[in-house]
């Protein structure tokens, strides 16, 4: 063969070898990192622990996600390495909490769609009494998670309009609307918060949240003035409920934790366990724990 036909073939190799390079599926990942069989989906990347129970039963096949960091790790600890920040870059859909360092960090350097939950249209940020707005996983709110549920689902269509994410999404919309029945259930009832996002779910329920005692990860290990511990008694002697964040086992996961619980028993007050936002298991799961407590569980 001549060269410079071998020159042609060689050139008309490389044309061909990058097409067929540029037709093949960016990802190959089924639901939860599962194979797909080649077929083409989004890649979807979760910055905050746990959250991604909540959205692998929206995706289609084919679609994967990868959630940075394993449920049962408070997300303020953590920071974005370079792999998990390679990962970030190459998502078609990065979902963030919106506060934590890592959250931040992956907004910044992600070519994808942001979603954002402090930015989701619909989302009711709640005001942490005397303080400020409570950025702490508003979607333990079921209204603000159905909003979230929505809003992901349309983001996702918006970027595979093949699929049809919104009756994926439908599924999840009616798991959450069983729950409403138990909406307002402690109407006119005093709450005492330990951490900031157990206010959500206390105030779905229509508790009104008097004092949330730590309000921020930098207030870790402080201790309460005198005036809040006398605030404190006085309320749990009063009737209110003390709403504590709990790990697996039921344990407290702070120190301000374990003291409400202790307060709450010498006073006879009644304790609710809400489980920590960043461990596994959906919003559902955990609204469904915090309701079997209050005496009234899920009809099967």
């Amino acid at each position: 063969m001549a060269p410079s036909r071998r020159f042609m073939v060689a050139v008309l190799l490389v044309i061909v070898a990058v097409a067929l390079a540029y037709m093949l599926p960016k990802y190959t990942g089924g639901q939860g990192g599962e194979p797909s069989s080649g077929r083409e989906g989004l890649l979807v990347v979760v910055t905050f622990p746990g959250l991604g129970d909540d959205i692998k039963p929206i995706l289609c096949p084919g679609d994967s996600v990868i959630e940075l960091y394993t449920g049962g790790v408070d997300p303020h600890n953590l920071q974005l390495d370079p792999d998990r920040a390679r990962i970030v870059a190459g998502a078609d859909v990065v979902v963030t909490g919106g506060h934590t360092p890592a959250d931040l960090k992956a907004s910044e350097i992600a070519s994808g769609v942001v979603v954002n939950v402090l930015r989701v249209p619909g989302i009711k940020v709640r005001s942490i009494p005397g303080d400020g707005d409570n950025p702490h996983y508003p979607i333990y709110d079921l209204d603000n998670y159905k909003a979230f549920i929505r809003y992901l689902a349309e983001v996702l269509e918006e970027e595979r309009p093949e699929c049809n994410y919104k009756s994926r999404a439908d599924r999840i919309l009616g798991e959450a609307s069983r729950l409403d029945t138990y909406k307002g259930m402690l109407d006119g009832v005093e709450a005492i918060v330990d951490l900031p996002a157990a206010q959500y779910p206390a105030e779905w329920l229509g508790a009104g949240v008097k004092l949330v005692l730590q309000v921020s990860h930098a207030e870790a290990g402080s201790l309460l003035n005198p005036k809040t511990v006398q605030e404190v008694r006085d309320a749990l002697e009063e009737g209110a409920v003390a709403f504590i964040t709990v790990d697996d086992r039921g344990t407290p996961v702070s120190g301000i934790g374990e003291w409400l619980q202790d307060q709450a028993m010498q006073a006879g007050a009644k304790v609710v366990k809400v489980k920590a936002p960043y461990l596994g298991g959906s919003v559902i799961d955990k609204i469904e724990y915090i309701i079997d407590q209050l005496g009234a569980g899920q009809d099967s």
